[in-house]
């Protein structure tokens, strides 16, 4: 049995770090778009408010989300990997 707590540590450390990244840039990005626009149309379904709270939320949401996917890649890799 391999002892894989430390790398699991390790990723979780740097998809908090992306995810909190992402909210940082999301308030900076938020603050300038409100200039430019009230709302913007996200792939035509979801309207969103050029706010930076609003800007901020999505990016963390959307990081997070697509970490856990890749994330869940890595693991299911491993384990297929582990398996034979």
């Amino acid at each position: 049995m391999n002892d894989t707590s430390g790398g699991r540590r390790i990723l979780l450390l740097v998809g908090a770090s992306v995810v909190v990244i992402s909210g940082i840039l999301g308030l900076f990005i938020g603050e300038n778009g409100g200039q430019v626009a009230a709302e913007i149309s996200l792939f035509g379904v979801l309207s969103l408010p050029t706010s930076p709270l609003a800007f901020s939320l999505y990016g963390m949401v959307l990081s997070a989300a697509l970490l856990g996917v890749l994330f869940g890649l890595v693991e299911y890799a491993s384990r297929v990997e582990n398996a034979r």
